[in-house]
């Protein structure tokens, strides 16, 4: 029975370990993803439309509150949010400007508070756009039913606070009966309103990433993702808190601009956060590595004539002077889905055969001129190719990939790409 036991707790220790060093392979391979999806850019892109919406976005929902009467409890709460996140100061200067701004837009009556629930679901719509290009997934057609969508997840989002609020009441008004203590009574509501703050960032991180692709999601890869980035942003706010409090010289150069210019900050550090919380999902769910890119399931055939047809319709375009090719252009014309396109796309970057020439990524010219772009140089990152002396060939199965890589590849050395051009 003891050693039973002693086992299943070996056993336990080991998936333990074994989970770790997964999790970390996905952490290094985000790492390298980060740059090339231009996370950086995304993420500042995400502050340009944060900041546009932010004021409309409050204001509609200052409205919805309003008509449930918890408004003053959700101003109470936001501020409270911005107080633990930028500091005192800081916070309480966001607020006021925040609770001013919404009060002036929501003078503007029924046709205002429309116009900010159509901003509102522009700046959803553009999340939902980011996310699926992390995804490498296409976002659904028909702009209407997807606005329509977003307009019912904005006011569930919204009923769903109206119910935290309710219930968080119910729970302080519960302790204060039971227990008399003033201090233990403000201690335990102080408790509780930092664990429903940090619950819905856990909620808001998980569904942007579970809920926005258009992708199946695993709640498995989802949550790895939302937790990390939970933890992230936990720690990056109190370290920013930190330095705030620490940096007055901003407050005397800029005055009251100051607290513009942390939130401003903050929101860069919050979405870019969220998007590499989403590249880690990305990762743990479909392990887009070398070796998986090399053992795609479709055959050796396939994969070579639809990724050299690839480079060819990129150079062709790009030779005659009509700039770079889309990914729309070269899914229709390879007919092949975005999903295995974006795993070409990726061998072809990798291997200096073609580069990006937007930060959406979603346009291509060759890396180099095309007389410098050879077959061989294409096929093997295509296909891939593990060259090995004759010493180190074990197997009868990795002599004959050899001599086949040797004796199929040899003809082509002299052939590049403007040569099959010409051919054409």
């Amino acid at each position: 029975m003891k050693g039973e036991v002693l086992s299943k707790l070996g056993r336990s220790y080991q998936n333990f370990i074994d989970w770790w060093k997964d999790y970390g392979k996905v952490l290094l391979l985000s790492y390298t993803r980060i740059s090339r999806d231009n996370v950086s850019i995304l993420a500042s892109g995400m502050v340009y439309s944060t900041l546009i919406s932010i004021i409309p976005c409050v204001a509609f929902l200052f409205a919805f509150f309003s008509v449930f009467g918890v408004l003053q409890i959700v101003i109470d709460t936001l501020t409270t949010f911005l107080v633990e996140t930028l500091g005192s100061q800081t916070g309480h200067e966001i607020a006021s400007m925040l609770e001013m701004y919404t009060g002036n837009a929501l003078s503007l009556g029924v046709f205002g508070v429309i116009s900010f629930l159509i901003t509102s679901i522009l700046l959803i719509n553009r999340v939902y756009t980011v996310m699926n290009r992390i995804f490498r997934t296409q976002p659904t057609s028909g702009t209407l039913r997807r606005l329509t969508t977003f307009m019912t997840l904005l006011i569930v989002a919204a009923l769903l606070i109206v119910v935290i609020i309710a219930l968080q009441g119910r729970i302080e008004r519960t302790l204060s009966n039971i227990i008399r203590e003033d201090t233990f009574v403000l201690a335990s509501s102080s408790f509780w309103e930092r664990t429903v703050l940090i619950g819905m960032l856990w909620i808001v991180i998980f569904s942007v990433i579970f809920f926005f692709p258009n992708a199946k999601i695993r709640i498995s890869s989802a949550l790895v993702g939302s937790l990390t980035g939970l933890v992230a942003i936990l720690i990056a706010t109190e370290i920013f808190k930190h330095m705030i409090t620490t940096s007055v010289n901003y407050s005397v150069i800029y005055g009251s601009l100051a607290s513009l210019l942390f939130m401003l900050i903050y929101f860069y550090i919050f979405w870019y956060i969220i998007m590499v919380s989403a590249e880690i999902t990305y990762v743990h769910q479909f392990r887009p590595d070398k070796g998986l890119i090399k053992g795609r399931p479709e055959s050796p055939l396939s994969q070579i004539s639809e990724g050299v047809n690839l480079v060819l319709l990129v150079a062709d375009k790009y030779r005659s002077g009509k700039g770079a090719t889309t990914e729309k252009e070269l899914v229709r014309k390879l007919a092949v889905p975005s999903s295995k396109l974006y795993g070409y796309i990726n061998c072809l970057e990798d291997g200096k055969i073609i580069m990006a020439v937007n930060t959406q990524r979603s346009a291509f010219v060759p890396a180099l001129p095309l007389d410098k772009i050879y077959l061989k140089e294409v096929l093997h990152v295509l296909y891939g190719s593990e060259r090995k002396e004759k010493e180190d060939i074990m197997t009868m199965g990795e002599a004959v990939a050899q001599e086949l890589e040797d004796k199929g590849i040899k003809g082509l050395e002299d052939i590049s790409i403007e040569n099959l051009m010409e051919r054409l």
